[in-house]
């Protein structure tokens, strides 16, 4: 079995897999994806005896931490043949897909899983989820307001409409994707292909507010993107959603786990429910935490053991110096030396840069251990954010 990036030659294997795995060759998505976005070059493919027989596709991504714009790795279509299920050949992609993002200087790199229980055990952790929100339209009316007017996205070049309400949506959140007008465009030409709309509501200098992605079709209404500055214009858009109940009987949307709307919710009882949707991976230690600021001033430094069965580069003992705002990791053994202060899970690590969880916090889950006055030190140096991500791919 060996790795390597993908050749123009194996783009029907590629094809093949992915329809076997994915959406079938007829789906709108499959034709947009293998006719404007597929890249051979961020896509490695695992080749037994000139059999593909497993892919990952890297999709380029730049995603904003803690302030800081990140290149990283959104891993996706991860698949393996039938054939070669169960033989550990998931595993070597992994192995493989993480050396050769190493290799390009990514320090940190995410992906959505279909069941994180298989990710988890080779070093990924979830760091955002998303809210579900599921209602009858009749019953939207209670969290509905008109002080808004709508108006509907006609083309993907119309991207810097949508662009300001992302931009202060995402300001103060972290682990987010950053949208320039390539990936703007992208995205939008992506859900057209599969038919789906893009409302806003906007105020009377003609400002948007929000805007959400939804799909018609079915009796229930899928909304894929729910993005707002202001609580009026969450109200306005499910308001435009409930003027649907002639073409639909729910409503099923998704939002940043951050939104703390639904304690007005009438009936709170039914419809609401989180989804796991993103997770992240350390990719290369040193470099992970080197990309991180610290908010704080903080002097001295701390030496920690990091366990990474997946990935042997990180495995072993570390020293971290903090100086002005940044972190200095330097690696002083290959093994986990037991009079380490700190001891911590290369997922937990991941968890505690993205700002998903404290140290304190990651304490407590067994994931990390330590005495409480360093990891109060890490409490200053990593606090916790706002998580979230809402790209599908």
């Amino acid at each position: 079995m060996k790795f390597r990036l993908a050749k123009d030659t194996d783009t029907k294997d590629v094809k093949r897999l992915w329809a076997y795995c994915f959406e079938p060759e007829d789906h709108p998505f499959f034709k947009y994806y293998f006719s404007k976005a597929y890249e051979p070059e961020n896509t490695l493919v695992g080749i037994d005896r000139s059999y593909l027989v497993s892919t990952v596709h890297l999709r380029q991504n730049t995603i904003r931490v803690r302030g800081v714009d990140l290149p990283m790795s959104y891993m996706v279509g991860v698949a393996t043949d039938p054939i070669a299920r169960r033989s550990g050949v998931g595993e070597k992609l992994l192995q493989a897909a993480m050396e050769e993002l190493k290799q390009r200087g990514q320090g940190l790199t995410i992906l959505m899983p279909s069941y994180a229980g298989f990710y988890q055990k080779h070093g990924w952790e979830l760091y955002a989820h998303q809210w579900v929100q599921t209602m009858k339209l009749e019953e939207l009316s209670p969290l509905t307001e008109r002080r808004l007017s709508y108006g509907m996205l006609r083309s993907p070049r119309e991207w810097k409409r949508l662009a300001g309400v992302y931009e202060t949506y995402t300001k103060p959140l972290s682990g987010y994707a950053v949208r320039k007008e390539k990936e703007w465009v992208r995205l939008l030409e992506s859900i057209f292909a599969e038919g789906v709309q893009v409302g806003y509501v906007k105020n009377d200098s003609g400002q948007l507010e929000g805007y959400c992605f939804y799909r018609l079709g079915e009796p229930e209404i899928a909304v894929t993107e729910f993005v707002y500055t202001t609580r009026r214009a969450q109200k306005a858009l499910l308001n435009f959603l409930y003027n649907h109940r002639s073409q639909g009987e729910t409503v099923r949307w998704n939002e940043g786990s951050i939104d703390q709307g639904y304690i007005f919710h009438p009936n709170g009882k039914t419809g609401h429910s989180t989804m796991p949707f993103m997770m992240s991976r350390v990719v290369d230690v040193k470099l992970a935490m080197e990309s991180i600021p610290v908010p704080v001033a903080l002097e001295g430094s701390i030496q920690f053991s990091i366990r990474d069965y997946l990935c042997d580069w990180n495995h072993g003992t570390y020293v971290v110096s903090y100086k002005e705002g940044k972190a200095h990791v330097v690696k002083h053994k290959e093994y986990m030396d037991v009079n380490a202060k700190i001891e911590i899970t290369v997922g937990a690590l991941s968890l505690l840069l993205m700002g998903r969880m404290t140290a304190t916090e990651l304490a407590f889950e067994d994931k990390l251990s330590g005495p409480d006055h360093i990891l109060e030190v890490l409490n200053r140096a990593y606090p916790k954010q706002h998580t979230y991500i809402n790209e599908w791919w």
